[in-house]
């Protein structure tokens, strides 16, 4: 989330969401009589003289007064309605109904008379968290090489390949795989040229992270600069990053990487789960019964399950304990194999302080 202002003479705040679970973050904040404002286009429509009635599509700032809202679980988006009670151009709008839709990347200005102080705590609690790093990741062995984008909101895939399997001459698989390296070094300098300040990583066997950073050495020297690290894995392409989130060897990338967190905080997890099944709590009734009784020491929860259960009352006490510093909860960003697990598990998980039978205590 990226906290654009905080102004006390109006009382508001301005927002520009940037995943979706920032849009559920809003979704939670926003109550009935908020003020919302944000950019849209409207149809408009003009009659002529002739009797003819045009109509053009223009963009303009509108603000309503929240009447209701609701989140979309499939479409992962939130709206708004109210009436309008602004608009940036006159467009005889005002007292009309209207919906806005939320989407990350739009700027939106949240107002409350009443409530200020509450928004002002949601902004800060952003403004004072790091909004995490990015770091470029190429994963590589004989058979395969893939290229990834870690950052705060997920992992984005940029390229993977699967070498051609081949009983050619020895040449001609170099040849290859020279070509392949290209297609890779190709993909890096269109990343760095619009992220100037990221740095990459080179996860695979060592043999083969080896040949990769030799040709960077004698082809593409400004790319080999760029290389921060180098990790060693039992495989390369997508199977070996998910290898390396699984196995720890990522670990001090994890301040920096929230993907790298999820992913140690479920496999500890479920280390935890095989050796003692009592000191865990699995699926919402039972992790719902360990806070009520205070054994919940930690909860993660997949940013699926939120989607689906955002109305559901006994999530948001959750939530809000959480928010208020009384409970540690972790979200786990969605697309990750780690938060794939979790919802095989119900969605929601809790590490407990003590042993206990839940499974008898909720039936």
């Amino acid at each position: 989330m990226i906290v654009r202002s905080v102004d006390p003479l109006k009382r508001s705040i301005k927002l520009v969401p940037e995943s979706s679970l920032d849009l559920l973050n809003i979704f939670r904040l926003v109550r009935i009589g908020y003020e919302i404002y944000s950019e849209t286009s409207r149809e408009v429509k003009r009659e002529r003289v002739s009797g003819k009635v045009d109509s053009e599509r223009v963009r303009v700032v509108l603000g309503i007064e929240v009447e209701g809202k609701a989140a979309d679980p499939l479409m992962r988006r939130v709206s708004f309605a109210g009436r309008i009670i602004y608009e940036s151009r006159p467009l005889d709008l005002l007292g009309k109904h209207h919906t806005i839709h939320l989407y990350p990347g739009v700027e939106l200005r949240i107002r409350s008379r009443r409530e200020f102080e509450r928004l002002r705590a949601f902004a800060s609690s952003y403004s004072g968290r790091g909004r995490g790093g990015r770091v470029l990741c190429i994963s590589i062995d004989d058979e395969r090489v893939a290229v990834a984008e870690f950052m705060g909101t997920g992992l984005r895939k940029l390229y993977s390949k699967t070498f051609p399997s081949t009983d050619k001459s020895l040449s001609w698989g170099e040849r290859e795989i020279r070509r392949i390296f290209g297609e890779v070094a190709s993909t890096l300098r269109e990343y760095f040229s619009r992220n100037r300040e990221s740095k990459a990583i080179v996860i695979g066997p060592r043999i083969f992270v080896d040949d990769f950073m030799d040709f960077l050495k004698n082809f593409e020297k400004s790319l080999l600069k760029r290389v921060e690290r180098v990790y060693h894995s039992s495989v390369g392409g997508e199977d070996g990053i998910r290898e390396a989130m699984r196995s720890g060897i990522l670990r001090d990338l994890a301040d920096l990487l929230k993907p790298v967190r999820d992913s140690l905080e479920v496999e500890r997890f479920i280390e935890q789960m095989s050796r003692n099944p009592e000191k865990v709590a699995l699926g919402f009734r039972e992790v719902l019964e360990a806070w009520r009784l205070g054994a919940a020491e930690k909860i993660l929860v997949s940013e699926a399950f939120l989607w689906n259960h955002v109305v559901d009352e006994d999530l948001d006490r959750l939530l809000e304990a959480a928010e208020m510093g009384r409970l540690d909860l972790q979200v786990l960003l969605d697309g990750l194999e780690a938060s794939e697990k979790i919802m095989g598990l119900g969605g929601i998980v809790a590490f407990l302080r003590y042993p206990l039978p839940l499974k008898d205590m909720v039936g």
